[in-house]
C-alpha cells in the first residue's frame, strides 16, 4: 500500500480471485489508494489500475458499476469477486466495446445475406444498424399474436414494433420523458392498427377459425403437415398388443430364433388383412346381365 498506514485486511483491502493475488486472497493495496489512482473523468487511468492488478475490465459491467448507487470502482471490484464471468480471467480477457445482444433471427443473423439492407427496406432507413435487429426481434415475438390480414394491417404492425422497442431504449437510457413520448404513439398506433386486445373480435382471437371447416383448411395450409402428425400404426397401442409381442419373442427365443420388432408383427398383421379382403372380394358373385331380357 502507498499510504503506509496500518490497515484492517478484512475491510480495507479488496478480495482478489485472480492468480496473482490467490495465495493472500487480497490486493495488496488498500481501497483507498486504489481510488486515489483513479480518475472517473480519464478512462486511460482507469485502464492503467486493471492492467496493474492483472483483472479484466469489461464496459459493460463497468457501465453497471456506474448505474448502481455505490461507489463504481468498488462495485466492479465486487462483481469481479462474485460473478462466474470473472472466473479465471484477466486483464488480456478485457471488453473495450459494449456487446450487442445475442438476437439470431432466420437468416438475418449473417451479412451475408445483406440483413441491413433487407431490413432498412422493412421498417425504413435512418435508425441505426443494431435497432433493426430488435425491431425484427420485436416482429418475431409478437407475430403470432395478430392477424395481419392486408398489406395496412402489416404496416401499422411494424411500426408498432419500432415505437415499442424505441420506448424501451429510451427506458434503460433513462430518458423517460421520451420514453413517454414512444409510449403515446405505441399507443396511436395500436389503437389505429386494431392491435390492441380490447378492440380484436373473437373471430381476431381465435386466429380466424370459427368453425370446423376453417379449422381444417388452416390445417391443409400447412406445409408438410402430414409429415408432422404422429406416427404411432406400426407402435403396440395396449397392453395386448405388448403381451402378444412378448409371447412371440418368447416362442422365437425357444426356437433360437433373434426378437422381432413390433413393426414385423404389423407386417404380418396387414398381409393377413390383405389376404382376407382379397377372399371376401372373390365370394361375391359377380352381377351379370341377362342377355334374354337386359335385367340384372
Amino acid at each position: 500500500m502507498d499510504c503506509q498506514l496500518e490497515k484492517n485486511k478484512r475491510i480495507d483491502f479488496y478480495n482478489a480471485n485472480n492468480k496473482m493475488y490467490s495465495n493472500v486472497g487480497k490486493i495488496p493495496i488498500c481501497k483507498k489508494c486504489l481510488r486515489s489512482m483513479i480518475d472517473y473523468e480519464n478512462i486511460e487511468t482507469i485502464y492503467s489500475v486493471f492492467q496493474q492488478l492483472d483483472i479484466k475490465f469489461d464496459l459493460d459491467y463497468w457501465k453497471k458499476a456506474e448505474e448502481s448507487k455505490n461507489e463504481t470502482f468498488g462495485k466492479y471490484m465486487t462483481m469481479v469477486n462474485s460473478l462466474h464471468q470473472f472466473e479465471g480471467a484477466s486483464w488480456k480477457d478485457s471488453v473495450f466495446e459494449e456487446s450487442l445482444p445475442d438476437l439470431k433471427m432466420n437468416k438475418y443473423d449473417s451479412e451475408e445475406y445483406g440483413y441491413s439492407e433487407t431490413l432498412k427496406e422493412k421498417y425504413g432507413f435512418g435508425y441505426p444498424n443494431d435497432e433493426y435487429l430488435l425491431f425484427e426481434k420485436k416482429y418475431k415475438q409478437l407475430e403470432p399474436s395478430f392477424q395481419l390480414v392486408t398489406t395496412m394491417h402489416e404496416e401499422y404492425f411494424k411500426e408498432y414494433c419500432i415505437n415499442r422497442v424505441k420506448e424501451t431504449l429510451s427506458k434503460a437510457k433513462g430518458n423517460f420523458k421520451e420514453a413517454k413520448e414512444w409510449a403515446a404513439m405505441v399507443k396511436d398506433v395500436a389503437e389505429a392498427g386494431k392491435l390492441k386486445p380490447s378492440q380484436m373480435s373473437k373471430a381476431d382471437l381465435s386466429a380466424g377459425l370459427d368453425g370446423f371447416g376453417q379449422l381444417a383448411r388452416a390445417v391443409e395450409e400447412k406445409r408438410e403437415i402430414i409429415a408432422l402428425l404422429p406416427k404411432f400404426i406400426e407402435q403396440p397401442k395396449d397392453k395386448v398388443d405388448i403381451v402378444l409381442w412378448l409371447y412371440v419373442n418368447y416362442i422365437r427365443d425357444l426356437k433360437g430364433l433373434p426378437e422381432a420388432e413390433y413393426k414385423q408383427i404389423w407386417e404380418f398383421y396387414e398381409k393377413r388383412r390383405e389376404d382376407y379382403e382379397s377372399q371376401e372380394l372373390d365370394s361375391v358373385p359377380f352381377m351379370k346381365v341377362s342377355e334374354e331380357n337386359g335385367q340384372l
